[in-house]
This record gives structure tokens, sequence and C-alpha cells, in this order.
């Protein structure tokens, strides 16, 4: 879309004489200049304080708010400490070690004459267990104990016993599989992907709002020039009528009403001049956070230009927009995912509402020696191996907790669609008003442009009756006054333009989309 830049030309002041009617019209008109502005330097940090004035491009004040914005700088940590939260979550099936040792020293009153009084036994274990993604768990074990005993009965008087055991349990009904297994950490996945959709979400609504803030104050920089011109316009006009009045061809009445019109005009430009500083604080907010005093008195200049092709066309096909919407919308693909997150927590309350069989398979080694290494050697060759294949069954008479478990669960999925559907309309509304306002405010740049030529010609009329004689110096200066107004109505209606084409762009979620983060 072609630009051109809205630096309006210096308002000329009424000069007496048939010439009048030709400058006067010709210098009220706020002309574009056909050169395209150079694009803004990157802005410095050393500019701040030094009561420099900070030119800006739309595309700098968007990059500013995206790197400086602390409300996104929130987010992305929020979303990073859900990144590490999804990761760590797969911890669940890293492999624990458990160990034990010690020694029981046993003294005691035999009851037989060949079973001793005393044993000493060293005891050592060590376990390692892991659960699997199945919802299985796999271990292995081992354990060593060494015993002293003065006892006749004993094969030997200083032994060591080892076992080896390998065991892996699933289950088949409750608990069972991949999908109930890995559903903590596609719970955790699930989270960190919706927030990575809400910090999007808060990215595109400040881009937004940076897009709104930049055009804000361009349209109140223009119209602070137009009042400005209007003002020196009636100052310098004024002076010409007391000129007059002195010579004898002037009437106090004309001095009065241009007196008005300047004291009318200085009200407009102080009331503008403010709009303007609000509008600066209202951009710097967004894009320059913090509490610097000097940072805050650094004027901003915006030099993108207001847009000068504007048309009707600029408004996207509304099936295409649609369509697009739907699909790149934050606030749609984070409550996709809740719906998923949902399913997930669902398929895990239809799981526990089984009755529980589980298989539990085991290898157990065993060995007996006088020498440790001896006894080691045998159970982990398995020389005596022991084998066991269980099937446990459990069934909760009743299961009212897992059965209402499961319905809340399937309420709440239920609700997750409907919000989405709820959304989804909104959304389509959304839309639907961004593209009617492109149409609307294109014609009413339209509408705007012609008033602005109305009010050109209609001040060119007024200072050939003036001439003539037939009109006073109240209705020429209220003729300037409307021209004024037409100047900042049409000023404002490229602005409005600016904004609906960019809230179109944010009704479909593409909005700065193109910038990096």
């Amino acid at each position: 879309m072609a630009a051109r830049a809205c630096v309006p030309y210096p308002l000329r002041p009424m000069r007496i004489g048939t010439s009048r009617r030709a400058s006067v019209a010709a210098a009220l008109v706020l002309a574009f200049p056909q050169q395209a502005p150079q694009q803004a330097p990157e802005p410095k940090p050393e500019l701040f304080g030094s009561g420099r004035a900070l030119e800006l491009t739309i595309d700098a004040a968007l990059q500013l708010g995206v790197r400086n914005n602390l409300g996104l700088k929130f987010e992305d940590l929020a979303q990073e400490a859900a990144m590490y939260a999804a990761r760590g979550s797969w911890g669940a099936f890293d492999w624990t070690l458990n160990a034990a040792g010690g020694v029981v020293d046993n003294q005691f009153k035999s009851d037989s004459v060949f079973g001793g009084s005393k044993t000493n036994t060293q005891l050592f274990s060590v376990d390692l267990i892991r659960p699997v993604s199945t919802g299985g768990t796999l271990s292995a074990h081992f354990d060593t104990a060494n015993t002293t005993t003065d006892s006749t009965f004993s094969a030997l008087g200083t032994s060591t016993t080892d076992a080896v055991s390998l065991s892996y349990t699933q289950p088949l009904l409750r608990g069972a599989w991949r999908q109930y297994g890995t559903a903590q950490q596609k719970t955790a996945d699930l989270a960190w992907r919706r927030s990575l959709e809400h910090e999007r979400g808060v990215r595109l609504k400040l881009l937004f709002d940076v897009t709104n803030a930049y055009w804000t104050l361009v349209a109140a920089r223009a119209d602070r020039e137009v009042a400005e011109s209007n003002l020196g316009l009636g100052r310098t006009q004024l002076d010409q009528d007391k000129r007059r009045l002195d010579a004898g061809v002037g009437t106090p009445i004309d001095v009065l009403a241009t007196e008005t019109q300047v004291a009318t005009r200085e009200q407009v430009l102080l009331a503008v001049d403010v709009r303007v500083r609000e509008a600066a604080d209202g951009l710097r907010r967004l894009i320059l956070p913090g509490a610097d005093a000097a940072q805050w008195e650094t004027e901003l200049v915006p030099t993108t230009p207001l847009p000068e092709d504007v048309s009707t066309s600029a408004a996207p096909g509304w099936n295409g927009a649609l369509e697009t919407a739907l699909m790149q919308r934050p606030e749609l693909r984070e409550q996709r995912l809740t719906i998923e997150s949902e399913k997930v927590a669902y398929m895990e309350r239809v799981s526990e509402k089984r009755p529980a069989l589980d298989l539990a398979l085991t290898a157990i080694g065993k060995g007996f020696s006088g020498d440790s290494s001896d006894a080691f050697e045998e159970a982990a060759r398995y020389d005596f191996p022991t084998y066991e294949a269980m099937l446990r069954f459990s069934l909760p008479i009743g299961n009212r907790t897992a059965s209402g478990a499961e319905r809340s669960a399937w309420a709440n999925l239920r609700a997750a669609n409907l919000v989405y559907d709820d959304i989804e309309t909104q959304v389509a509304m959304e839309l639907r008003q961004a593209l009617r306002q492109v149409v609307y405010q294109a014609e009413a740049v339209s509408a705007a442009s012609k008033s602005l030529d109305l009010s050109r010609r209609q001040l060119e009329a007024e200072e050939k009756r003036h001439d003539e004689g037939i009109s006073n110096y109240f209705q020429l200066l209220t003729a300037q006054q409307d021209l004024a107004l037409a100047l900042s109505t049409e000023r404002n209606a490229r602005a409005n333009f600016a904004k609906a084409v960019a809230a179109s762009y944010f009704a479909q979620g593409v909005i700065g989309e193109d910038l990096g983060k």
C-alpha cells in the first residue's frame, strides 16, 4: 500500500487584495510530499535523557515493544517455566537406586547342645527400579547376607547367601499401556504448548496496542500542526486588522472578531498539545517501560506517514479471512490444547474405573558358599533358579469414587468443547466487525477528502464575497476555521483507516507475525 508523508505545509496569513483567494485556499490544504521518508535509525540508549527527539517508524516501535514490554517478558518466563516442567515430567521414568546395609548381632540361650548361642550377620541389598511408559515397572534386586555362627547345625561356620532377581509387573486393565503411562507427561507438554499460545496472544495484543498508540500519536501531532498553523494565521490576520484600524480603513468589530478567533484557536492548540503528550506517553509506556525521568521526557517523533492509498480493497475476503482466523487466533489454538488436555484426563479416569489385573514375572537366582565371590557367581549364573508368573486381580465393590471421577472428567471435556464453540463465535463476530471497519474507514477517508475540497472551495467563495463587500471578517474567519476542522478530520480519518487495517490483521491472528521475537 503506497503511502506519502502527512506533514502539512505552514498555513499562510490572509492578505488584503485580489490575490488573497488563491493564496489562502492553497495554503490551507495539507499536501503530501511525494518523496518517501527515509527509514528511521535504530533507537540508541544514549538518546534517553538527552532531551532530543527519538524518531520512530511503525516497525521500529513494534520491535521496541516486543523487546522491552514487561508483560511480554513475564509471559516469556511463564512459558519457560512450563517448558522445564514438561521436560522434567519425563523424570518419572528415570532409574531409582535403593540400597541398604547393616549388621545383626544375636546372642541367645540355646535349647540344644548343638544349637550354639550367637550369630552375626552382615546384610547388604541394592535395588534398581524403573517405571516404563506402558504403565509397568521393571526392577533388578541383589542382596547378600554374610553369617557367622557357632551352631553345629550349620553347614559352615561362616557362609554367604546371595540372591539376584529380575522382575517386571505390567498392568493389563487399570493403568495399562502407554496412553495411561504417559498421561502426566502429555498433560505437562500440553500445558507448555498452551503457555506458548498464551504468550503469542499477549504478543499479538501488544503489537495491536502499539500500532493503535502509534497512529493515535501521528494523528494527534497532525492535529497540533493544523492548530499551530491556524493560530499563526489568526494572529497574522489580527496584526493586519489592527494596522488597518490604525490607518482608518478598518473597523473595531473586525479587530474584535479576529481577537475572538485567536483566543479560541489558542484554546484549541492547548487542548491538542495535551492530547499529543498523552498519546506519546501511551506509546512510551508500551515500548519504553520504566521510571527513568529523562526517558519519559524524550520526545517521540513518528516518521511513518499516514496512508495515502486508501481503498476498500484493503479488507481481505470474508471466507479466507475466517479460515485464517480459525487457524491462527491464539485463543482458539489454546482452547484446542485445553480440549486435548481434558481428553487425556478423561481417558485416565476411564482407565482408573476398570478393575486391576496385573501380570508379575520374576526370575530369582540364589547362591550359597563359604566364599562370598563363589556365592555371587552362583546366584548370577542362575545355577539354582526360581521363576514366578502371577496374575493379581482387584475389584473395588461399588467403585463410586472412580465412577464419579469419570463422569466429572467427561463433564469437563464437554465444557471445554462448549468454551471452544463460544470463542469461535466471538472470533467470527470480531472478524466481521474488523472487516466492516476497514470498508467504513476507507469510505470515511473518501468522504473527509470531499469535505476538505468543499471547505476549500467554500473559503475561496467567502473570500470573493468579502472582496466584493458582501461578507464580513467573522464569516471569513469562520470559513478558515471550518477548513482547519476539515483538515483535522481528514487526517484522523486516515489514522483510523490505518488502525482498522491493523485490527483486521489482529482479528485474523496474524498481526506482526513477520517480526522477530
